[in-house]
């Protein structure tokens, strides 16, 4: 029997001034199977740095580590997956109950039984929580909260466990820190070369639609074709070429100039993906006032039709037969396009 993945998880999010924002959700599954040698890759790949945390160790100037964890996470990961939503909009809680509901269901679909998400409590919050008798941190109820939702309404297999660790614990939880860090930094910097690292593994979605996003400058959409976990066509190979030359402190957008070229292209991709079911309603809408309009036009057809025949067991009445049709025929033209002027 094939032992269920394993997802680690991790997020970042970008709120800041003049910037739409996002909150991003990354997803590492791995064997269960292979777990023990993640855990050993990763910590290798860490050095020296045992609290490793991405955001912290490029602050301090330490490029390497990111380096290595990136390449481990494209050497061990099953597969990862990347959930953005994008604008971040005014409510940041919200905005991750959101992405996290992506997140889950998309993880449902890989037959995913444990998943492994970085807790947002203090190391003071956990150890409250352990002396009070509670099994849950204060900070953690709203995660837990989406979860048994979608559970109790079968989004999301009963199976599924959802369980919150701190990082300094599990070292695979470094590896979705570092690939949100560095999905952040192409939102934000236009620095791709980090992404690109792990872009061949990785698939990117949509939090409200689910759809499939692509991180490329051109803003066009990924090759059609099946990817996934189990099957790695060459669309799984986003496309991040550029003749651009990218430093290490600070990319080719400055932050107080607003979102740059990636984070646009992604952002037209979110709002395009909710187009098209907008489309579809309309257009069922106007398919279904079209065949409306066509049983209005037989019905109205046939009733002149059977008003123009003469009565002949009424003798003299054909004429008043005639005009009795062209008076029913006459009223209902006026209602032939019901609904019409709404459509303007």
């Amino acid at each position: 029997m094939t032992a269920h993945p394993v997802a680690f998880v991790d997020e970042a999010f970008i709120r800041l001034h003049q910037h739409p924002g996002a909150y991003l959700f990354a997803a590492v599954l791995i064997d269960a199977d292979d777990l023990p040698d993640v855990i050993d890759a990763a910590r290798q790949a860490a050095g020296p740095h045992a609290d490793f945390h991405a955001s912290d160790l490029y602050r301090r100037g330490h490029i390497q580590p990111l380096e290595d964890m990136l390449d481990t996470t494209e050497a061990h990961a099953g597969w990862t997956l990347m959930i953005a939503q994008a604008p971040l909009g005014e409510h940041q809680e919200a905005a991750r109950q959101a992405a996290l509901t992506q997140l889950l269901r998309q993880l449902n679909d890989q037959k995913v039984r444990d998943v492994v998400l970085d807790t947002r409590a203090s190391p003071r919050e956990q150890l409250d929580t352990q002396l009070q008798g509670r099994k849950i941190n204060p900070s953690d109820l709203p995660d837990i909260t989406t979860y048994r939702r979608l559970v109790r309404g079968q989004q999301i297999n009963a199976r599924m466990r959802l369980q919150h660790v701190d990082d300094r614990h599990q070292p695979a939880l470094w590896l979705p820190d570092v690939t949100a860090w560095a999905f952040q930094r192409a939102l934000v910097f236009d620095e791709p070369q980090w992404w690109s690292r792990v872009a061949s593994v990785a698939t990117i979605h949509d939090a409200a639609t689910g759809r499939e996003l692509s991180l490329t400058h051109d803003r066009t959409a990924p090759p059609t074709g099946e990817r996934g976990p189990q099957i790695q066509s060459p669309s799984a190979q986003n496309s991040l070429s550029s003749t651009s030359f990218y430093t290490l402190n600070g990319g080719t957008t400055n932050r107080t100039q607003g979102p740059g070229h990636l984070y646009n292209a992604l952002l037209t991709q979110t709002m395009e993906a909710s187009f098209p079911s907008s489309a579809a309603d309309l257009q069922a809408g106007i398919s279904a006032l079209t065949a409306k309009v066509d049983r209005l036009t037989t019905a109205i057809s046939a009733t002149a039709q059977d008003r123009a025949l003469p009565d002949h067991s009424h003798p003299g009445s054909a004429d008043a037969g005639c005009i009795d049709a062209g008076s029913r025929f006459e009223a209902p033209a006026e209602h032939r396009d019901p609904g019409g002027p709404e459509l303007g």
